[in-house]
């Protein structure tokens, strides 16, 4: 996830395995020895919330004894889940309608990926994971501003001089049937 909606971190898990990793090599890392990963994560929501954020350190300390070196991150937060999850733990069928989602971006040689992505897939705390191959830079868009009620088209008035009028919904409408039509 490159730092996505939620909705794009839950699309990754179309299937019941407990854990996803998409990892591929990325052209944009600092030097030929590591490459920029983000771990998205789900925690169970058995855990007390005043244990999430040690539960989150655990995660980035098992990231660390692998070598990485930690770039952002987003604190867990409790959320409903768009799907009912299932998860085995200690041989018992776990379902999950709710957790801790977090995320955390770190540098970390290629090589070392697999055997991360093989420790996190034993913890009992997580639900799903996903790790995936990023960039360093803040990809996060930002926010964009509420649209106002009408929709406005911009015209010319003059030669180099530009107006804005505008538009029902209806006229959208119709100049939309109308662009359709044309072909």
């Amino acid at each position: 996830m490159l730092h996505g909606s939620l909705c794009d971190f839950v699309q990754g898990f179309t299937t019941n395995a407990p854990f996803v990793s998409m990892v591929r090599m990325s052209e944009n890392h600092m030097d030929a020895s590591t490459n920029v990963y983000e771990l998205s994560y789900l925690i169970v929501p058995d855990v007390a919330e005043e244990d999430v954020v040690s539960e989150m350190t655990a995660l980035k300390d098992q990231a660390s004894r692998f070598g990485a070196s930690f770039i952002s991150e987003e604190a867990p937060k409790y959320i409903d889940l768009a799907y009912q999850m299932e998860r085995d733990i200690a041989n018992k069928k776990h379902k999950f309608n709710n957790g801790y989602f977090g995320w955390v971006k770190f540098e970390l040689p290629p090589e070392k990926v697999a055997e991360l992505n093989e420790e996190l897939a034993r913890s009992d705390k997580l639900i799903r994971f996903m790790i995936i191959s990023t960039v360093k830079e803040n990809t996060m868009a930002p926010k964009k501003a509420p649209r106002a009620e009408g929709r406005t088209r911009t015209g010319k008035k003059e030669e180099g001089e530009e107006t804005e009028e505008e538009m029902s919904t209806e006229e959208v409408d119709k100049k939309i049937e109308e662009m359709a039509t044309a072909e």
